[in-house]
């Protein structure tokens, strides 16, 4: 499963969805979900969460995040850099949800207006009524924090994007714990430590499914299996055979077949 390490360039974003982002992401932003009908599970950091109709889900920043929808849904986005909002900039920076599924005081067709005035405001590409939308979220979210209790982040979120960034960005050349905690500046146990505590998964396992993922693309333009391994970043076609056999579950041959 690909990993999306997004650089938003807006600073405030809202829109109408019909579904969710499947694909693990991670950002600087602030991620909000309201789910007017259907049903998705929301994981954040590994974590699952079960979003209904009239659930808000937050995402605070570097948190690593996806759905997976249950039945067709229907909700609004809303994602904003934390600066957006001075007043809350520190809560942001500084503490995160213990439950990002939030309570909110709000009556449902309340919720559905100002989320939509949020929209519709942003849509109209107007300066004053950017600052509208700014005022409908600030109401909101001043209404969920206040009722979300709120734990002191340990920072953790900034590492792991640090690793997941340089991951994504390397894992073609040989890495392994050792270079990566040289090039970052942490210790290898530390880091071995978050990916198990964070993804649930050991760092040489996510490497080999980020070389993976990579080689399928370079299967289906029709390059040798054995150029596709050494330049996916295995070190022998024997290592790349058992690795796309273990997250496949098909053999490189088998997948080339598939897409024929």
């Amino acid at each position: 499963m690909s990993y999306q390490i997004e650089t938003r360039r807006k600073a405030f974003t809202a829109i109408p969805i019909d579904e969710l982002l499947p694909a693990p992401h991670i950002h600087s932003h602030v991620e909000i979900i309201y789910l007017v009908k259907g049903e998705s599970v929301a994981v954040l950091d590994n974590r699952e969460h079960t979003l209904r109709a009239g659930d808000i889900f937050v995402a605070f920043p570097n948190q690593i995040h996806f759905y997976n929808d249950k039945e067709p849904i229907e909700g609004y986005l809303i994602i904003f850099a934390p600066e957006l909002f001075r007043e809350l900039r520190t809560v942001f920076q500084t503490k995160l949800p213990k439950n990002p599924v939030c309570p909110t005081g709000v009556a449902a067709n309340d919720m559905n207006i100002s989320m939509k005035k949020i929209c519709d405001k942003l849509e109209s590409g107007k300066v004053f009524d950017e600052v509208a939308a700014r005022g409908w979220l600030l109401t909101i979210l001043g209404d969920v924090l206040s009722k979300t209790p709120l734990e002191e982040n340990l920072g953790d979120q900034d590492t792991m994007k640090r690793i997941l960034t340089y991951c994504i960005e390397n894992y073609t050349q040989p890495i392994t714990l050792d270079t990566l905690a040289k090039e970052l500046y942490l210790n290898k146990y530390y880091i071995s430590h978050v990916f198990h505590e964070r993804m649930r998964v050991g760092f040489k396992e996510f490497i080999n499914k980020l070389r993976v993922e990579y080689s399928c693309s370079l299967l289906e333009k029709g390059s040798s299996i054995t150029d596709i391994a050494y330049a996916s970043g295995f070190s022998s076609v024997r290592t790349y055979n058992r690795a796309f056999l273990k997250n496949m579950n098909m053999a490189p041959r088998e997948y080339i077949k598939s897409k024929q």
